[in-house]
Order: C-alpha cells, then sequence, then structure tokens
C-alpha cells in the first residue's frame, strides 16, 4: 500500500469454485509450499459430509487410489498439513508499501496449509476411475469399470500404489452428504501451495501459524488509526470470512481502530499467482490493501501492491509496484473501474497478480488489466526478484484517500473469503 506523497502507494481467473459429481467419498492429499514439502495444501471440490517508517520500514510504515465394485449416482460441486484418506469404493475417486514497524529480515519458515485436490469424480457404474495422481494432478471421470489410480502423494514425492478395480483403497472414512464448495487454483497448470479459507468459529482470531500483526498508532502516510492485535478488530465470521474492522473509536491517542495482518516471519513466496477474494468497505477515507513487501529496507526491496482502494472512489482499484527510483507517487501503477457503475462494497470480487521474472501482471475478476515489466522503471533496478510477504489491511484516512467526514459510516469492514498462492 503506497502513500502518493512519501511511502509505499499504490487479481485472478474468475474464482476456481467448482462442483463436480462424488458418488461416494473423497480423501486429501499434500501439496509442497514455496518454504517447505509439507507447507501448503489446497482444497478440492468435492462432496462430501464433512511505506518508510521510523526503523527500516516501508511505505504504510496433503490420497489414496479408488477402487470398490459398486457405484451411486449422486448430483453434481509455519505447520505442515496431514496426510489422509478414505476408501474409495464404488464410482468416486478420493483424494487425493506498509511495512512492519521494525526493520530486519523477513525469514521464511513452512506453514500450515490447505489440503490438496488429487482425485476426480468417479463413473456411474461398477469401478472407480483414475485414482490421485502425483503433484495433485485431478483423476479423470468414467461412465464405466475404472482401473486404480495411483495413490496421490506429497508433491515431489513418488506416487504410492493405488487400489485395484474392484478393490478397496486404504484410508479413513468419509460419507457423502452436503456438496463442499472449496476453492482451488484456476486451472490444472497451477498448484496449490499456501492459502487461507478463513474457516473458523464466529469471533475468532486468525490462524497464528500463517498470519502475524503490525500494531500501534505510530503510522505514517497521515493515517488516523490505531493498529490492534488479536481478534479486537480482524476476526473470523465463522462462515469463511476474515472479517478486518475500522471503528471510530479512541485508542492511544488515536481516534480510530482497525487490523494489519501479514505473512512475515512466517510464510514469503517468490513468483506465482496471488489472489483475494475480497468484499470492500466504502466511504471517505477508507483505505483498504492487499499488497506485498521484500523487505524492511523500503525502497530497496521493493511493494507490489495487488489492489488499493481509496473509499471515496468506490468503482477503482490500483495495482502498482514500487522500488528504488520509482517509489510513492512515482511508482507504476494502472487503475481498473468495474463495469457497469459497479461497486467493490456491494459483492465479494477476486484480486490477483501473476508474477514471473521480469514481469508482473494485474486481474480483477480474471480481466487481465496491467502489466509492469523492467521496461516501466526507467532505467532504475528490477528488484522483483526475491521472497515477499502479503500484508491485508483497512487504513483509515492519510494523505492519499483524505479523512473521513460527515458522510463517512461506521463501522467499516474489509471482508476476506480467501487469499491463495498458486505456482505452475
Amino acid at each position: 500500500m503506497a502513500a502518493r506523497l512519501r511511502n509505499s502507494r499504490a487479481t485472478a481467473s474468475i474464482r476456481a469454485r467448482t462442483s463436480f459429481c462424488l458418488l461416494a467419498s473423497v480423501a486429501l492429499g499434500g501439496c509442497a509450499s514455496t518454504d517447505s514439502a509439507d507447507d501448503g495444501a489446497a482444497l478440492s471440490s468435492v462432496t462430501a459430509s464433512e511505506s518508510a517508517g521510523p526503523s527500516g520500514s516501508a511505505g504504510n510504515p496433503s490420497g489414496t487410489a479408488p477402487g470398490g465394485a459398486s457405484s451411486t449416482s449422486s448430483s453434481e460441486s509455519g505447520t505442515p498439513s496431514p496426510s489422509g484418506g478414505s476408501p474409495v469404493g464404488g464410482a468416486t475417486t478420493g483424494n487425493g508499501g506498509q511495512a512492519s514497524p521494525s526493520g530486519g529480515p523477513s525469514p521464511s519458515t513452512p506453514g500450515g496449509g490447505l489440503p490438496s485436490p488429487s482425485g476426480g469424480t468417479g463413473g456411474n457404474s461398477a469401478g472407480g476411475s483414475s485414482g490421485g495422481g502425483e503433484n495433485g494432478a485431478a483423476g479423470s471421470s468414467e461412465n464405466s469399470a475404472g482401473a486404480g489410480g495411483r495413490g496421490g502423494a506429497n508433491v515431489g514425492d513418488p506416487p504410492s500404489a493405488g487400489g485395484s478395480p474392484g478393490s478397496a483403497g486404504a484410508g479413513g472414512s468419509v460419507s457423502i452428504d452436503e456438496p463442499i464448495d472449496f476453492p482451488t487454483c484456476p486451472d490444472t497448470t497451477w498448484k496449490l501451495v499456501w492459502g487461507d479459507d478463513f474457516d473458523g468459529p464466529e469471533g475468532a482470531a486468525v490462524d497464528g501459524s500463517k498470519w502475524a500483526y503490525d500494531s500501534g498508532p505510530n503510522w505514517y502516510n497521515g493515517e488516523l488509526q490505531d493498529y490492534t492485535t488479536g481478534a479486537d478488530n480482524a476476526f473470523l465470521d465463522g462462515s469463511g470470512n476474515l472479517v478486518i474492522e475500522a471503528r471510530r473509536e479512541a485508542r492511544e491517542g488515536r481516534d480510530y481502530t482497525s487490523a494489519r495482518l501479514k505473512t512475515e516471519g512466517k510464510h514469503t513466496f517468490t513468483y506465482g499467482r496471488f489472489e483475494g477474494r475480497m468484499k470492500l468497505p466504502f466511504g471517505q477515507g477508507m483505505w483498504p490493501a492487499f499488497w506485498m513487501l521484500g523487505g524492511n529496507s523500503w525502497p530497496a526491496d521493493g511493494e507490489i501492491d495487488i489492489m488499493e482502494n481509496l473509499g471515496r472512489e468506490p468503482s477503482i482499484a490500483h495495482g502498482t509496484i514500487h522500488g528504488p527510483g520509482y517509489s510513492g507517487a512515482d511508482g507504476p501503477g494502472t487503475a481498473y473501474t468495474l463495469p457497469g457503475g459497479a461497486v467493490f462494497s456491494d459483492d465479494f470480487h477476486i484480486f490477483a497478480i501473476e508474477w514471473e521474472p521480469n514481469e508482473i501482471r494485474w486481474y480483477v475478476d480474471g480481466e487481465h488489466y496491467s502489466t509492469k515489466t523492467p521496461s516501466d522503471i526507467g532505467g532504475n533496478r528490477w528488484v522483483f526478484d526475491h521472497p515477499f510477504f502479503f500484508i491485508v489491511n483497512l487504513a483509515v484516512g492519510g494523505e492519499w484517500p483524505g479523512n473521513p467526514d460527515e458522510t463517512t459510516q461506521f463501522p467499516q469492514r474489509l471482508l476476506v473469503d480467501y487469499i491463495r498462492v498458486c505456482e505452475q
């Protein structure tokens, strides 16, 4: 997130939430993260029951293969995660910038992830289809007896043997019930290596193995909030969303409170697809941001703003980069405007970047709207070639958005359905 004056300022195919027709059980397989072979895990769609700051800161200072002979048709949907599986009988297959206030390195450590999709749907007659393959590849769907597939394993591990036709695969039991809609990567060319769906009880704090906090009132860019920790201003809503809530309340000499979460010290990433599905707040002085920092020496370490929005411009999202010689208001950026007069506070939207060596592309709801390369930084040094960490926050006021006024309603909420990292 970047300031227009002196500090940091200012994706992605349509969300792949797919419903499959599963006729029996499902299991989960492992997926490796950027920082550890056991780091992340993906989620399959299945039917189952189950800125420069005061001290070196920048900007805004886990299968089994199928088996079984009977089938039943149904209707269509840092901490390592455990591997698991299920017996698969019949026709289904299973398994499968704002910188921190203090300077210093951002170590990368293994972290928890989400289960990876490695199984597909089975057929409508005896036998299962091909089971979860290595690297989390989806199994195929067949309408006749299928051969036992290879068991899904952690990414990079050799596949284990799957069940033979008409025999049960190994694992724990899973029963059929309601469709469960889980996010996956955009298509099979990507694999999910880290993410958070913010599932948990209402009022709970975020997963401490994935997220840390920046806290306090000492923020720059003229911002007005005091950032809190724990579940005070950042909590789960019990429906699969993270809520970051800005309130008009006095704390530590400030008139507003809010929250700023980061993966610094938990997870860092270099290259891939980075996306979040979010519903933004609105109103004068609101400044939600979803961005990344390459360290605490800003702008030398770089900043990537995946999304910034000014509450007074409810239909516009900004995507920007900042680095040495092209920071603050000089950071190359592009604005995206929602079509048809829609506003970001009315519904969830997907903000994403695809980051490769020497190129970063920005997306909103699958629409590619900006590309930045070394040719866009005026001969300055391209610094987007090393690990970065996430930040998601809701600032109140500041030199770029301006301060709240009598039209601004409180509390305001930034809702985050998920954040994920995919690699090719």
